[in-house]
């Protein structure tokens, strides 16, 4: 019973975790919003329709000879997508890979997208963001369902941000319970060679009430953080020293990049070390948060996990390998590192800008 509950103390701390990540992807503007796309449309201004194109007609001639995509055998299941994978290994052989999803409320896109990787042989936990505008080239059954569809052409489908829409469209089935996750897992596979083991699709506004539920946390303040944002709603003032963070406080030390001192001057510390703050404070809640004293909150947590998360962790031989590995991430002091897909090559399609990571 109690390995029962304890999963859903890790659920509870791998939500937390993953609302950090899309916070930081949010605000540091890794995976695009709105004024990362204007910057992109500024960047590529020379890249015209004509040239995209060219490129598209290119990549399918490419497709058909097959000389940019091995052959399927008899024994294969055709893939989803063409033209060419991610050329770096991401994650080691091995290792559990969680997909992190944050979505859209208006458009129901998954705008931030970021996988951990739990590697127990070398005891590291490897966090990637993807680029929520990174393009995804389907096989031509894919896209005739889409132009069937009248989805072909509507700005921005061809996003990886979109592609569990894609999988809605074609009727997909596969690993999870959901269709369009199974899809954009299996896309994610052939784009990047990740096996997708779990996923959390997340609700950012539960990180609060989580850190609250869980009773705070306390940090090391590396300075003083004052900062306000009537627009966005955020108010940062949090002390230097040793505080103890309850979830208000934690999401203004996770967010904070700029602010005044305590003589009044503006200072910036910069996305590098916010990012260094952002991942001393996971691991200070693994630390503090990751064990089974906290076991009489299970009531609260699956509470709030019910209202703020869907996940595909289930029981059985999957509950005991996730109690293990967090014990183990726990009692090794694992090294946590991040990565973000990054790529200066452009292509505009349908009038949409993308990213071409090769």
């Amino acid at each position: 019973m109690k390995s029962y509950r304890a999963i859903f103390i890790w659920i509870g701390i791998f939500a937390v975790i993953g609302i950090v990540l899309l916070m930081v992807a949010c605000e540091t503007g890794v995976l695009t919003g709105q004024n990362g796309r204007e910057q992109i449309e500024e960047e590529q201004q020379d890249v015209q329709d004509g040239d995209v194109s060219e490129d598209i007609d290119e990549s399918r001639e490419k497709q058909q000879t097959g000389t940019d995509r091995q052959p399927a055998t008899s024994d294969e299941p055709e893939r989803l997508t063409v033209g060419k994978s991610y050329s770096e290994k991401l994650v080691e052989d091995g290792a559990r890979n969680i997909l992190f999803i944050g979505q859209d409320k208006v458009n129901n896109l998954y705008d931030t997208m970021g996988i951990v990787s739990v590697d127990s042989k070398n005891k590291k936990v490897k966090i990637i963001m993807i680029p929520r505008d990174t393009y995804i080239e389907y096989n031509d059954k894919i896209l005739a369902e889409l132009e069937k569809a009248n989805k072909l052409k509507v700005p921005g489908y061809l996003k990886i941000n979109n592609t569990h829409h894609v999988g809605g469209v074609i009727n997909y089935s596969g690993k999870f319970d959901s269709g369009p996750i199974s899809f954009l897992a299996d896309v994610i596979w052939e784009k990047f060679s990740v096996e997708i083991h779990d996923y959390v699709k997340i609700n950012i506004k539960g990180f609060r009430e989580l850190i609250d539920h869980l009773g705070g946390v306390d940090i090391n303040v590396p300075y003083r953080m004052d900062y306000k944002d009537p627009v966005q709603d955020l108010v940062i003032d949090i002390q230097p020293g040793y505080q103890h963070l309850d979830g208000n406080d934690a999401e203004g030390f996770v967010r904070f990049r700029q602010g005044y001192r305590e003589d009044g001057t503006y200072f910036e510390i910069g996305d590098f070390a916010r990012k260094k703050n952002q991942l001393y404070f996971i691991k200070e809640l693994i630390k503090q948060k990751g064990t089974l004293k906290n076991i009489d909150k299970i009531p609260g947590i699956i509470k709030i996990l019910g209202k703020n998360i869907q996940h595909s962790i289930g029981l059985g031989d999957v509950l005991t390998s996730y109690i293990g590995m967090a014990t183990d991430v726990i009692t090794n002091d694992y090294e946590i590192v991040t990565e973000t897909l990054y790529s200066d090559k452009m292509i505009r399609v349908y009038g949409s800008s993308y990213i071409v990571l090769e």
